[in-house]
């Protein structure tokens, strides 16, 4: 529809028809057809007029389909509202009687673990969601306690502010632990598929994950503007994160594992103006993935997990490369596609591992088939012959891990 063409929210590249449904009042409900699937898509006209929003509030405060939780429940009398319409939906400033709220209006309303950690402690790291309206299970709006901030200005030079940050998201990712789950093997892999199929990205890559990859209440698609300065202390603003826009078209799964967030982040600074030098952005990645290691649960950076062979951390790029593909071509955007144009080179590298790994182990039960089976031989001998088999598997797989791709 032209009056949503120019909205810098609507995926109109994907567009094949939008049907409208019966409003919820002034809420307008749409079904829009892509050649994805189909999405939901919500808009209230004028939604910066006071009266228009308090009627909104009313209208759903009496639908079962809605459902008000944290501090939205009482929200007091609305004094004033302020928009700005954005990619990831329309921003709210709200202004009440009793509290100041900064939000996001979701057109596309979105599964998020935003309202699970409402439940966080404040600990000083995070800006915490505090409230929203859900609409079947999906955030419609949400909102937190608005905050004087900075944005952080990233350079070169700003090796202190990805330490920082590293550390934060190791601290996040510590208050996750309790919360993960098994690793999510074939769910996992259906979304690369199914990234690979609706991207024409021309690859297929696969991987069994460690099983030291659990789980989590993911970040989603973490970004630098993501972290904010508040009285001079770096914060991580989930305020837009927990969830992946327009998922329910790929597949209907927020739970990855935190490497998935720090390969957001890669993603960020290789395709960020911080510095044209790559020897310069592999030091930021580096100090970024060390400082997170610092605070992280151990069992998340062990060999096993960072194994590029069980997917490590080249897998998850791979996956957010994919998915930032996928939303350039819902806006008919240019998406720089380096990375995934070399996964054929990370996929034959890692195959050379395979290959010294294989092999270690043939010299092994080589010598020990030998030792055991051959006639006539002394025990001597097949001492030194299974002792030699043994020494060869443990320098080869010795080599092999220290071979392994590096996590940054």
């Amino acid at each position: 529809m032209e009056q949503f063409s120019s909205k810098p929210w609507y995926p109109k590249a994907a567009i094949r028809d939008i049907s409208e449904n019966e409003p919820f009042g002034n809420l307008k409900h749409y079904n829009l057809h892509t050649k994805f699937g189909t999405l939901d898509m919500f808009h209230v006209p004028k939604l910066n007029e006071i009266k228009i929003f308090r009627q909104l509030i009313t209208d759903l405060k009496n639908l079962e389909e809605f459902e008000f939780w944290g501090e939205f429940k009482d929200l007091g009398t609305i004094e004033n509202i302020e928009i700005s319409e954005l990619k990831n939906g329309i921003k709210i400033n709200l202004i009440t009687s009793n509290k100041t709220l900064e939000g996001i209006f979701h057109n596309f309303p979105i599964k998020s673990w935003r309202r699970k950690w409402s439940e966080l402690k404040d600990e000083g790291y995070f800006l915490i969601p505090t409230g929203g309206v859900q609409w079947n299970g999906h955030d419609l709006m949400v909102f937190r306690e608005s905050v004087d901030f900075e944005q952080i200005q990233w350079k070169t030079e700003s090796s202190f502010y990805f330490s920082e940050i590293g550390a934060v998201l190791g601290k996040f990712h510590s208050r996750m632990l309790d919360y993960s789950a098994p690793r999510m093997e074939k769910e996992w892999n259906s979304r690369l598929k199914r990234l690979e199929t609706i991207t024409s990205s021309g690859t297929l890559w696969r991987v069994p994950y460690s099983k030291n990859t659990n789980s989590i209440r993911s970040l989603g698609n973490l970004k630098l503007s993501n972290w904010i300065i508040v009285n001079e202390k770096i914060k991580l603003d989930l305020l837009l994160l927990g969830y992946q826009k327009f998922g329910n078209l790929i597949t209907d799964n927020n739970r990855f594992s935190c490497l998935r967030d720090i390969a957001s982040i890669y993603v960020e600074i290789d395709n960020s103006k911080i510095s044209n030098s790559s020897n310069s952005k592999d030091f930021l990645r580096k100090i970024f993935f060390e400082s997170w290691r610092n605070e992280a649960p151990e069992k998340w950076y062990s060999k096993s997990a960072l194994d590029g062979n069980l997917g490590g951390m080249q897998i998850w790029r791979y996956d957010v490369e994919l998915y930032n593909l996928f939303q350039s071509k819902l806006f008919n955007q240019k998406y720089d596609r380096t990375w995934i144009r070399n996964v054929k080179d990370i996929q034959r590298s890692l195959f050379n591992y395979r290959i010294i790994s294989a092999t270690s182990l043939g010299m092994l039960v080589s010598s020990t088939t030998i030792a055991i089976l051959w006639p006539n031989l002394s025990l001597s001998i097949k001492l030194i012959i299974f002792s030699s088999g043994i020494f060869l598997y443990s320098s080869g797989m010795k080599f092999y891990r220290n071979t392994s791709l590096p996590p940054y």
